[in-house]
């Protein structure tokens, strides 16, 4: 005899889980149904082991014989009729106690069992006329004696139909219309409805321990009845979830919405719905997973191959997203870290296959087709980083030809006004060619502000080794037109605006010589001159001067080239005036400082000079998935932000010791 444990409400839902019924829930898919082997071999759940022994072996031997479908003819027969290894399997779930109660549970019983050959019900289905039986059972639903043997065999008809139809949906071309779906739903609601009501009938459980004990044997006893009932209602859900995964996978989303609903709605407080979906997903989820594996291997092997395998990746994870997508919605964390676990991957093979091919724009445009499987606002940023690196590079590749016009032009030493002219021939007509849509990139900004520079280095040019005033204001003027950096722009408006001042300084000074010739005598009218000449001199100078703080910032835009610093020092040495020894003594020593104070400009200066042609070399070259390059880069970045701080303090002592300098000698010559 098998253990006789009483039946005690350990298992009822309500009370808490007890352990699940992993049979139980092994069972639980679309195909239960169909593998049921009182179905197969059309035995009642009451047939005795001889009663079974012998219509198996009928079973077997019509089938070797080809007349197997003459003896399947039990209720709901399967069409086409089993094969010999179906029947086998049968016969093998019959001869295992735990999956024999299972497949009673999910049949139908007699009001007595012992007695179904002679139940009215069980003789109709059997005869093919499952509406007689229902009647009958739903007729006998609120019968106290057999009311739950009743209810559960309506439930049990109620979700075979619901299965079969979604069984044959999954296989039909066609979708189905909207009466078709009322009917499927009514079924699975009709099932649900008593389910849910059985899942908490002790008289029902009772019933299933009673079995158990009739079965009598040793490896199965009541307690496996108690974990049936403690796990019937995820079993349900498990049913509806493969079903949702299956029609979801077959772009049937209506219906693969409506199973998560009926998970939703049934058995409410006695499932775990997001247990369930886990569970169901977990075979895509290892899918999916040991593709990125496979897809990481095939790369590393062929990085060539990364375009293609990248692709194929993130066509298979749209699916598998879905799906989650489906059960837990767009922002759940198991979703998004999956999504997240496949751009990272895409990102680093992307970024490890291009150097081979340098296809820029394929894989720009996969980049961006990893964009939306990021979730992580970090990762993110790495990918729409590499995309606009690439979109440079494609962008660079288009503004060669005039960047080779603006670096020849930068490099001439031909005089400013031929330089201006090859400008407006060559660069210009080559940067008014480029689309509109080019023109709108960031790529065709750094190219203006690029022609900007090389104009501006033709102005300084002008005034301070050819003294053309008037080419310095047109080739500002021009500069101003092509600027887009908002720094570039204001170094340019101070040129403008101190040639302006320049050419106001010059007249006044010739006004002040000629009043000083009629008023005073020669001598005095000579050393005020020239402490004017001075004084404006450095004012000339210091302004147009190639002044480091109006750089554009290395780590955003190198300049192209350098440009000439201006003298800083008014060459003190070169002027005579009627002073003291003392004063004279005091000037000298004075003007010793303000020529040291320029050699050190000047030398910081080449310093600049040097590191950014280093930096714009750099930059042209520089692979941005090299560490080491991108190491050395910042260093050099690093390095000419130091030099251009000790820079601009020197300059500004310079300016400070000039002008104190400027100061005395105009005291000492008006005295």
């Amino acid at each position: 005899m098998a253990m006789d444990n009483d039946w005690s409400p350990a298992g009822d839902p309500r009370q808490g889980k007890s352990a699940s019924c992993q049979p139980l829930l092994d069972e639980a898919t679309p195909d239960i149904f169909r593998v049921n082997a009182f179905r197969i071999t059309g035995l009642p759940v009451d047939a005795t082991t001889r009663e079974i022994s012998k219509h198996v072996d009928k079973l077997k031997m019509m089938e070797e014989l080809g007349h197997g479908r003459s003896v399947h003819t039990g209720a709901f027969a399967l069409e086409p009729p089993p094969t010999v290894d179906q029947i086998r399997e049968a016969i093998q779930r019959l001869r295992n106690p735990e999956q024999r109660i299972i497949d009673e549970f999910f049949w139908f019983w007699p009001r007595q069992f012992g007695e179904s050959k002679s139940d009215p019900a069980i003789i109709a289905l059997n005869a093919g006329e499952p509406d007689t039986a229902l009647r009958i059972w739903t007729s006998l639903e609120t019968s106290p004696a057999v009311g739950v043997m009743a209810m559960h065999n309506v439930a049990v008809l109620r979700h075979l139909l619901a299965i079969e139809h979604e069984n044959q949906l999954c296989v039909s071309p066609f979708a189905p219309n909207s009466e078709q779906r009322r009917d499927i739903d009514r079924h699975w609601r009709e099932a649900f409805k008593r389910w849910e009501l059985l899942a908490l009938d002790d008289l029902l459980w009772n019933t299933v321990s009673a079995r158990i004990r009739q079965i009598d044997d040793p490896r199965l006893t009541t307690e496996f009845s108690k974990r049936m009932r403690a796990t019937l209602p995820e079993a349900l859900d498990k049913i509806n979830a493969e079903f949702a995964v299956r029609f979801a996978e077959q772009g049937h989303g209506d219906r693969a919405q409506a199973h998560v609903q009926f998970m939703r709605e049934t058995n409410q407080g006695l499932d775990d719905v997001e247990k369930t979906a886990q569970t169901v997903l977990t075979p895509a989820t290892t899918r999916l997973k040991h593709l990125i594996q496979r897809t990481q291997q095939r790369v590393e092997d062929k990085p060539a191959d990364a375009l293609i395998a990248v692709r194929e990746l993130l066509d298979h994870a749209r699916g598998t997203l879905s799906l989650f997508e489906l059960f837990f919605g767009k922002e759940s964390d198991e979703r998004n870290e999956l999504s997240d676990e496949v751009a990272r991957v895409s990102n680093l093979l992307l970024v490890g296959g291009h150097e081979p091919t340098k296809n820029d724009e394929e894989y720009i445009d996969a980049l961006r087709a990893v964009i939306p499987f990021s979730t992580s606002i970090d990762l993110r940023q790495r990918i729409e980083k590499n995309i606009v690196t690439l979109t440079g590079n494609v962008s660079f590749k288009q503004l060669e030809p005039a960047y080779a016009v603006l670096s020849a032009l930068q490099a001439s030493t031909e005089h400013p006004s031929i330089r201006l002219q090859r400008f407006r021939t060559e660069a210009a007509s080559l940067i008014a060619t480029f689309s509109e849509s080019m023109r709108e990139s960031e790529a065709y900004s750094e190219l203006l502000d690029s022609a900007a520079i090389v104009l501006r280095g033709i102005s300084l040019d002008s005034w301070n080794t050819h003294d053309d005033f008037g080419l310095a204001v047109e080739a500002t003027k021009v500069a101003l037109h092509y600027a887009r950096d908002p720094d570039l722009r204001g170094r340019l408006s101070a040129d403008q605006t101190t040639l302006q001042e320049m050419a106001a300084h010059a007249t006044a000074a010739m006004q002040q010589a000629a009043a000083a010739r009629s008023n005073a005598s020669k001598t005095s009218t000579q050393n005020k001159v020239l402490v004017a000449l001075a004084v404006l001199g450095v004012g000339w100078c210091a302004v147009m001067s190639d002044d480091p703080s109006s750089r554009s910032s290395p780590a955003s835009n190198p300049p192209v080239a350098s440009n000439t610093v201006s003298d800083v020092s008014t060459s003190p040495g070169q002027a005579t005036f009627r002073v003291s020894a003392a004063e004279s003594a005091e000037l000298e020593r004075d003007g010793a400082e303000v020529d040291a104070a320029k050699r050190e400009v000047q030398s910081l200066e080449r310093d600049l000079e040097a590191l950014e042609g280093e930096i714009k070399r750099d930059k042209l070259l520089l692979d941005n998935t090299n560490e080491f390059e991108v190491d050395s880069y910042n260093g050099k970045l690093r390095r000419y932000r130091e030099v251009f701080a000790r820079y601009e303090v020197q300059l500004q002592r310079a300016k400070a010791l000039i002008a104190a300098y400027n100061a005395k000698l105009q005291q000492y010559g008006t005295n």
